[in-house]
């Protein structure tokens, strides 16, 4: 009995945990499992591809693979030089997000977007690899410029790409991009569950 009471707690402590929110998705940033990612477009993170517009790495990363996290904005944007990327008519970008290395039910992506967008954007996601078959589910955001997505089965590696659209007369402007992930459930979770309910059946 003193075994499953412990189990219990320590399960409540995990449920405690989780609600302490301090990340996009409602986890906390550094959690197990957990990913996070933020770019802010300064020089040096910036990188002009003649003929194939910019890649940008982000200023902080919290990542198991952080030098494959990547962001790609298609031609036709102008990089100002400082802090942002200005678009005539809209901008395309593409995030490439590796992962853990573990089979996980399902992955979450939120992503906050510092720009001046005035119609929906358009989202799409890949995977890796890609024989794996796999579906995805945009997740109501909190805000305009804020989405989640989830991905069922966890892949090995995501692409998650957007079209942020200006107006005839406002341009399309991206200033920064935040993104969070995790892994659900995580390692410790499953190895918790498992554990009480091997101390159930041996007290059965």
């Amino acid at each position: 009995m003193k075994k499953l009471l412990c189990v219990l707690f320590v399960c409540g402590l995990l449920a405690v945990s989780a609600q302490a929110a301090s990340s996009l998705g409602g986890w906390d940033e550094g959690a197990l499992n957990a990913t996070h990612q933020y770019w802010e477009f300064t020089p040096g993170y910036v990188t002009a591809i003649p003929g194939d517009g910019y890649s940008a790495r982000p200023e902080v990363v919290s990542n198991p693979q952080p030098l494959s996290v990547v962001a790609s904005i298609s031609p036709g944007a102008t990089y100002d030089g400082v802090t942002k990327f200005v678009g005539t008519r809209y901008l395309s970008v593409n995030l490439e997000l590796p992962n853990y290395p573990y089979l996980n039910e399902y992955k979450e992506i939120w992503v906050d977007l510092g720009d001046n967008s005035v119609d929906p954007l358009d989202i799409s996601v890949s995977a890796t690899p890609t024989n794996i078959p796999f579906v995805y589910t945009i997740l109501p955001g909190q805000g305009a410029s804020e989405f989640g997505i989830r991905i069922e089965p966890n892949p090995e590696v995501e692409k998650v790409g957007f079209l942020i659209w200006g107006s005839r007369s406002v341009p399309a402007v991206l200033d920064y991009i935040h993104v969070d992930t995790i892994c659900i459930p995580e390692p410790a979770t499953i190895a918790i569950l498992s554990l009480g309910g091997l101390l159930l059946r041996r007290k059965k």
